[in-house]
């Protein structure tokens, strides 16, 4: 497996921070009799000492993380506002006729594009992701965004004004690939717009938890910058969300004469500032973080003697808590999803319920593991008189 900078291909890659052998992030089990059998996989992250690109290159198969995904965007209340705006965005801003969004999950940004009147196209991986999707009469089609899509989809359709990719550019192994795809089939003057968690909020907030097999890659705005040149890419826009605990939009033209927003210049100093783009920068995180994994282990450890404890959002994320701090004790973890509730939790084996059971047995202490989504979860869950805790940025009770 290369040990080679995804972007700029340097070999002076280091370990900044080594989380061991860890279950996949979404591979929530079925029941009991998978247990023996679930394989965990080496998850180390990595930064190049040359552009300071954060990664994981031990990359786990797409097939294996992909085919049965478990995420469906639109069941998450505050991602569907966050899509239903960025859809109003594209319009206002480029004015498309068409667009392709490849990683397009469940349709939920495809779904206000097209009540505004563009001509939309999905694609991806997971098939019974696309199948939700396509029952809502969207365009959308399982497969993988690469240069046989492309041609395939150019000699149908012809070429689109804009190509999107909400929190799956990240994802891959191979980025060159999905570039040379929107080459074929982005308009000259056309806009490639990628959302994707931002390297800026993953250090301000140490949020080490989105640090899984599936996201390959943290970009900075220099790291994005430098890995679209190389493909005939030009960011001239940058915008920072709070989607996801804190995200990067940028915005690319085929060509460098489209001038640069004051945002972009902006996130640049930003990036500056902080020294976000210096490897040490991310060496220091990286012994940061295994102080913050072992307060959360042990003040949890040592509640779980005399209380019962929960967690609450069985995301990514939650994986990664329950995994690294050990928290074989908790006795379920509250989930909404369908497509989680009555599963088990990777690693631990934890059962995922349903909210009312857990109104139902009011556990002493709530963990929520999906603290960026905090906020919502005890406005919906106001009834609760137990002890909530959040772990990121700092573990708090309240």
């Amino acid at each position: 497996m290369s040990k080679n900078c995804r972007v700029c291909k340097s070999k002076d890659v280091e370990v900044f921070l080594d989380l061991g052998m860890m279950p996949l992030a979404g591979g929530f089990l079925d029941d009991e009799t998978k247990f023996s059998s679930e394989i965990k996989y080496d998850l180390k992250i990595y930064i190049c000492n040359e552009c300071s690109l954060i990664q994981i290159l031990d990359a786990v198969d797409p097939q294996i993380l992909f085919t049965d995904y478990s995420f469906s965007s639109s069941t998450v209340l505050p991602l569907v506002k966050h899509f239903e705006d960025f859809a109003q965005w594209i319009v206002n801003n480029y004015k498309p006729n068409s667009l392709l969004e490849f990683g397009c999950n469940d349709g939920i940004l495809l779904s206000p594009l097209k009540k505004l009147g563009v001509n939309i196209y999905g694609i991806d991986a997971s098939p019974n992701i696309v199948e939700i999707a396509q029952n809502k009469n969207l365009n959308v089609v399982n497969g993988f965004f690469n240069e046989n899509f492309a041609k395939s989809h150019l000699s149908v359709h012809g070429k689109v004004d804009v190509i999107s990719g909400s929190n799956a550019f990240a994802h891959n192994e191979n980025p060159e690939k999905i570039l040379k795809a929107a080459k074929i089939l982005l308009n000259e003057e056309g806009t490639l717009i990628l959302e994707f968690m931002y390297a800026g909020d993953l250090y301000e907030q140490v949020q080490w938890d989105t640090l899984y097999h599936e996201h390959l890659t943290f970009y900075s705005l220099a790291t994005i910058s430098e890995l679209l040149k190389k493909h005939g890419f030009y960011v001239f826009d940058a915008l920072r969300l709070k989607m996801h605990g804190g995200s990067l939009r940028v915005s690319a033209k085929n060509h460098d004469k489209f001038p640069k927003t004051d945002s972009y210049h902006e996130i640049v100093n930003y990036e500056k500032n902080i020294t976000l783009n210096n490897p040490d920068t991310w060496k220091s995180f990286g012994r940061f973080v295994n102080r913050k994994i072992n307060i959360v282990s042990e003040v949890l450890h040592s509640l779980s003697k005399n209380n019962s404890i929960w967690a609450y959002g069985a995301a990514g994320k939650a994986t990664m808590w329950v995994n690294a701090c050990e928290l074989n004790f908790l006795e379920a973890v509250v989930d909404a999803s369908p497509l989680r509730a009555n599963k088990f939790m990777p690693g631990t084996h934890t059962p995922i319920v349903f909210p009312d059971r857990f109104k139902l047995l009011k556990p002493d202490y709530t963990f929520i593991t999906a603290w960026n989504y905090a906020d919502n979860i005890k406005k919906n869950e106001d009834w609760y008189k137990g002890t909530w805790s959040t772990p990121l940025p700092n573990l708090m009770f309240f």
